[in-house]
């Protein structure tokens, strides 16, 4: 009989609500949340009716990764109160887990009905409405919390990308230079906002966030590699490589700037620079078909045409992308080695693979013209095709012109010639040609009139050439 009074006083001191409580809220103080969660399921057992216990036992499963039952014990506290903001938004939060982003959203705009100013809880609806593209809506909540300490920076920071995707760029610059003003954020904050505004499309904004990141902290990687790629899409190509340089040195084992870095020399034909340089972190990134591509072009630009075939033959047995752009390029080596059958089959691999692209017709049916009379037809009827596709294309009009030219259809050539004039008429080969065609037709007040315009591009390009001898080329080529 004693031991029967015994259990029976303990199992009415477990269903002790109060009781089951002091221990539910000495596991939760201690992060002993399973243990909080096994004595939350004895006291809403022992007080069914009890919302202080469903929501805590919704804590603990949420606190555990277990959402469907965070769900379902903040659900039943929010139906016995539905005055408690703190539910609904725990429950926004359960749902947003959970992927139910609608859910997620009507909780928190319920809460927030109660609570208008939870400072948290308007971070977390407005990524809601920023995740399901409502950027309107999202600025008056992140407008809000401008001012609140913990959340200023990355408020500000959705602020501005909120504007952004409503194209509003005026006012994302605007706040932009507010929060540089602010200091409120530290060069890698600025890095990250600087990447932001990259992928939205605003490369001068992120310009000035960048340049401000990095006076504070100039060892960045990430931060000069950006603004390194920006500055070369603007054509600066020496303060591009300086930028990109110094990422590469900042960090030796990344491929991404190592080959941007190579990307820069090469657009601004620093060909023998590029050539050093490949080969000396080849050991790390040799494997990569993009350096292999990289360490081709380095070799055709240094003259260096039989390296640049062996390497191009290397990279098509590695499989690698837009076969047909290193078809071109070999066949562009063969062209210069003076191997015309070589050349032919290359440009023709690069057709086949790839017919909308003008420059492989064009170099195509050039070595058709080279080869003689015979395989004139076969390079006329190429870049009649070609032109089909890209009629606007002064290149294939003058290559046609040339064709029919070197067959002795003077007639037909004028045409194609003008069209290449009249598409480009900064190019100087498609003036000559003109000129040299007009006189063969005996026009020559249309030949004068052309030998006119090749003086003055004659003068043009000799003050070209003599900017780039006394050291202006490289800010005469970029701006």
């Amino acid at each position: 009989m004693l031991v029967l009074i015994i259990i029976l006083f303990a199992a009415q001191a477990s269903a002790d609500p109060a009781a089951l409580w002091q221990e539910a809220k000495a596991f939760l103080e201690q992060q002993q949340y399973a243990e909080a969660r096994r004595v939350l399921t004895l006291a809403v057992k022992a007080s069914p009716k009890d919302p202080a216990f469903w929501y805590h036992l919704g804590v603990s499963c949420a606190e555990l990764k277990d959402a469907d039952a965070a769900i379902r014990a903040f659900e039943t506290a929010r139906k016995l109160a539905p005055q408690r903001a703190e539910v609904y938004f725990s429950l926004g939060l359960e749902y947003w887990h959970r992927g139910d982003v609608g859910k997620a959203k009507e909780s928190y705009q319920a809460g927030l009905a109660l609570e208008p100013k939870e400072p948290r809880a308007l971070q977390n609806y407005a990524l809601l409405l920023m995740k399901t593209g409502e950027y309107q809506k999202a600025i008056a909540p992140l407008v809000s919390l401008k001012d609140v300490p913990q959340l200023a920076l990355p408020s500000r920071v959705s602020l501005i990308e909120c504007y952004l995707k409503m194209r509003d760029r005026t006012q994302a610059e605007r706040e932009t230079d507010e929060l540089l003003r602010s200091g409120i954020a530290g060069p890698p904050d600025e890095t990250k906002l600087g990447a932001i505004l990259i992928e939205e499309g605003d490369a001068d904004a992120a310009e000035r966030v960048l340049r401000t990141s990095l006076s504070q902290q100039p060892d960045q990687a990430k931060a000069c590699a950006a603004l390194g790629i920006i500055v070369l899409n603007k054509k600066s190509y020496q303060e591009a490589a300086e930028l990109l340089g110094r990422a590469v040195n900042l960090d030796p084992d990344s491929s991404e700037y190592a080959m941007a870095f190579a990307e820069t020399l090469l657009l601004w034909k620093r060909d023998n620079q590029l050539l050093g340089f490949l080969k000396s972190v080849e050991p790390k990134f040799g494997q990569l078909p993009e350096f292999q591509y990289k360490m081709a072009l380095a070799y055709y630009g240094a003259a260096k045409i039989s390296e640049s075939v062996v390497t191009l033959e290397k990279l098509l047995r590695m499989n690698p992308r837009r076969k047909d752009q290193i078809y071109y390029i070999l066949g562009n080596s063969y062209l210069t080695m003076g191997k015309l059958v070589e050349a032919e089959k290359a440009y023709r691999n690069a057709m086949e693979m790839n017919p909308k692209d003008p420059a492989y017709s064009e170099q195509f049916a050039a070595v058709l013209r080279s080869e003689g009379p015979e395989r004139l037809e076969e390079a006329i009827a190429q870049l009649k095709r070609a032109r089909q596709l890209d009629a606007s294309n002064a290149g294939l009009a003058l290559q046609l012109a040339l064709s029919y030219e070197s067959k002795g259809d003077l007639k037909s050539a004028v045409g194609p010639a003008e069209e290449a004039v009249r598409l480009r008429p900064d190019v100087l080969p498609a003036h000559v040609a003109l000129a040299r065609i007009y006189f063969r037709l005996g026009r020559r007040t249309d030949g004068q009139k052309e030998k006119s315009i090749i003086a003055k591009l004659e003068e043009a390009q000799q003050l070209r050439d003599a900017k780039r001898g006394t050291g202006e080329s490289v800010d005469a080529e970029v701006r």
